[in-house]
C-alpha cells in the first residue's frame, strides 16, 4: 500500500491524498516516462509513504479530511 500527498500545481495550497492498495513500491507512481501516469505529471508530489499507518499521519500533518482509495 502506497500513500501519496500531492497538489495540482506549485502555487496551490489545497492538498489531495490517494491510497494505492495494490502497489507495493512507489516506482510506478513517480515514473515520469509513463504513458498513463497514476498521478498526472503536472501535479507536485509532497510526500510518499509505504504502509497503512501513513494515512492517518498525513491526514493530521496536511489537514486532509478525505482521501481516494485506488484498487
Amino acid at each position: 500500500m502506497v500513500v501519496v500527498v500531492y497538489r495540482k500545481s506549485e502555487r496551490s495550497k489545497v492538498k489531495y491524498m490517494k491510497v494505492f492498495e495494490n502497489e507495493e513500491n512507489p516506482d510506478r507512481i513517480i515514473n515520469a516516462r509513463a504513458r498513463k501516469p497514476l498521478i498526472p505529471d503536472i501535479c507536485v508530489i509532497d510526500e510518499i509513504g509505504i504502509g497503512e499507518r501513513f494515512i492517518e499521519i498525513y491526514k493530521k500533518q496536511h489537514k486532509i479530511t478525505k482521501h481516494e482509495v485506488i484498487k
